[in-house]
């Protein structure tokens, strides 16, 4: 890293070295999404606990950090110079419990662990509860906004709010904490009852290349018509390839990793579809992937 980043790194180490937790400074993050893709950050911190993940938040913004949280590291791009910046891994956040009907868990909680436990509609997703909550993540079958019985999440000021349903905003993969960046800390569900899950795991492996890396789903789905993977299919598109970020031959809505993809290549690649099917179609696709640092 570069002097300014070195002197970042070091700052951040600073600041943040008395919370419990797990603290690494110039952390490479491709390992840390599900692209496997992109450079490295300032510092990134793995909070044993909400209390500490709410304090570095307040301290990284009073020293003038940007911040960012990350999950299971799906739907993110990290870019190629990395993000200068501290990154907060929820993954250490795994409170876990059942009372009075509900799953109480933490943001840090796998998504395979909960649809074990009466969340079987997000069977086979990647990620974290957190992550989930925050892009109301789903699958054809439902998403979970469904099941949320309340979020506790951070508030701009430090403060913690519980939120109940209706205030969380939620819309087709999107809602309150996404467009506000409101840290999730726990979120309590309502389970489903139990179901097998092997049919439900069957028909997404058969349907979506989980052979290679990739950060699921690039483009939303555009409201009232065909869905992004169709209209990317209808344009050829299968198979573009930009340095080793190519559209998968198995789902015309994922991009995927050979290899030794960069974020440059992701989004050059991204750029080429969406002008094939605006010109095409005349529908103009939407990010769902996020892109760290914009």
């Amino acid at each position: 890293m570069e002097t300014g980043a070195r002197d970042g790194a070091r700052a951040l180490l600073r600041i943040l070295r008395d919370l419990p937790g797990e603290l690494r400074a110039e952390e490479l993050l491709a390992p840390h999404t599900t692209f496997r893709i992109g450079g490295r950050a300032f510092a990134l911190f793995r909070p044993s606990s909400e209390d500490a993940l709410a304090e570095a938040v307040v301290r990284a913004r009073t020293h003038g950090f940007p911040w960012r949280m990350v999950g299971g590291g799906s739907k993110l791009l990290v870019p190629d110079r990395g993000f200068p910046g501290l990154i907060l891994s929820t993954t250490g956040l795994r409170s876990w419990q059942e009372e009075e009907g509900l799953l109480r868990v933490g943001a840090g909680v796998s998504l395979a662990r909960i649809a074990r436990r009466g969340a079987w509609k997000l069977a086979g997703i990647p990620g974290t509860v957190g992550g989930a909550v925050a892009m109301n993540a789903g699958t054809r079958h439902g998403a979970i906004a469904e099941q949320v019985a309340w979020v506790r999440a951070l508030l701009p000021t430090g403060r913690v709010h519980v939120f109940t349903p209706e205030e969380c905003g939620f819309a087709y993969r999107d809602s309150l904490f996404r467009r506000l960046r409101l840290p999730v800390l726990a979120v309590g569900l309502r389970p489903y009852a139990p179901q097998d899950l092997a049919p439900l795991l069957v028909e997404r492996a058969q349907s979506q290349p989980l052979g290679l890396p990739s950060a699921g789903c690039v483009f939303r789905n555009p409201s009232g018509g065909r869905s992004a993977g169709w209209l990317i299919d209808q344009c050829g598109l299968k198979g573009a390839r930009v340095g080793d970020a190519v559209v998968s031959e198995h789902h015309a809505n994922f991009i995927c990793n050979l290899g030794r993809a960069r974020a440059s290549d992701v989004l050059e690649l991204v750029d080429q579809v969406q002008d094939r099917v605006v010109t095409r179609f005349g529908v103009w696709l939407d990010l769902e992937l996020e892109v760290v640092g914009e």
